[in-house]
C-alpha cells in the first residue's frame, strides 16, 4: 500500500493547473479580454477558470515577473499598466540580448544559413514597404521578431530561448497597449544594414545594428509615461 494518500495532490498536478491557469490568463490579456489597470479578484477567477486559488496565485506570481499583472499586497492584484518608459526598457533589453547572440553566432554562419536570413529579412521589408508609418499590430512585431530570432535559435540554447519568449511576451503586451508606430523607410534601412554586415560574417556591425538601432529608430511610442 503507497504511504501517499491517494487524494493529496501532487506537486505536478498542481504545476499543471497553475500552468493552464497561466496560459489562459496570458491569452487573456493580449487579446484584450483583460485589459489594462483592470483589477483581478480571485473569486471571479477560480470561477472562470475552475481551479482553486493556489494555483491561481502561483499563476499571477509568474505573470507580475514578466510585467502583465501587477500585485500589492492586501490592496491589489491587476492587469499592469504598461508605459512609453517602461516599453522602451524592454526593447533595450530586447536589443541587448540579441545583440549579444548575434555577434557571437553571425562569423560562423554558413551560406545556406545567410540564404535563410535573408529570407526572414525579406519578409520584413516586405512589411516595411506595405507599413509606411501606422500602428504596429501584434502580427507586425511578430514578424520581425521571428527574423531577429534568428541567431538566438541556432544556438539552441533553451535557458536563453526561454528569457526571450518572457521579454517577447511583455513586448506583445506593451505594443497591444500603448499607440506604437513602426517607421516603414527606418525598418528598411535597419534590415539592410544588418544583412550588408551578416554577408561579411561581421558580427560586431551586425551587434551594433540590433542594439543601437532597433529600439528607437524603428518604433515611436506616441502619449507619455
Amino acid at each position: 500500500m503507497s504511504p501517499v494518500p491517494g487524494a493529496a495532490p501532487s506537486a505536478r498536478t498542481r504545476e499543471l493547473l497553475s500552468d493552464g491557469a497561466r496560459r489562459s490568463l496570458l491569452v487573456a490579456i493580449l487579446n484584450g479580454t483583460l485589459v489594462a489597470g483592470e483589477r483581478l479578484h480571485d473569486d471571479e477567477l477560480i470561477q472562470w477558470l475552475g481551479v482553486s486559488r493556489t494555483p491561481i496565485r502561483t499563476a499571477l506570481e509568474r505573470l507580475a515577473e514578466v510585467g502583465l499583472v501587477e500585485m500589492a499586497p492586501n490592496r491589489f492584484t491587476r492587469v499592469a499598466v504598461p508605459t512609453r518608459s517602461s516599453l522602451l526598457e524592454t526593447l533595450q533589453l530586447y536589443a541587448a540580448l540579441h545583440a549579444w547572440v548575434a555577434e557571437a553566432v553571425v562569423p560562423g554562419l554558413g551560406d545556406d544559413d545567410l540564404a535563410e536570413l535573408h529570407r526572414c529579412f525579406g519578409r520584413v521589408t516586405e512589411l516595411a514597404a506595405r507599413q509606411g508609418e501606422h500602428a504596429w499590430s501584434r502580427a507586425d512585431l511578430a514578424l520581425v521578431d521571428e527574423a531577429v530570432s534568428f541567431f538566438a535559435h541556432r544556438t539552441g540554447n533553451p535557458l536563453l530561448l526561454d528569457l526571450l519568449f518572457e521579454i517577447r511576451v511583455r513586448l506583445a503586451f506593451s505594443f497591444s497597449s500603448l499607440r506604437a508606430f513602426g517607421d516603414g523607410a527606418e525598418l528598411t534601412a535597419w534590415a539592410e544594414a544588418l544583412l550588408a554586415a551578416a554577408d561579411r560574417r561581421d558580427g560586431r556591425v551586425v551587434a551594433d545594428v540590433l542594439r543601437e538601432r532597433f529600439s528607437w529608430r524603428i518604433v515611436r511610442v506616441g502619449g507619455s509615461g
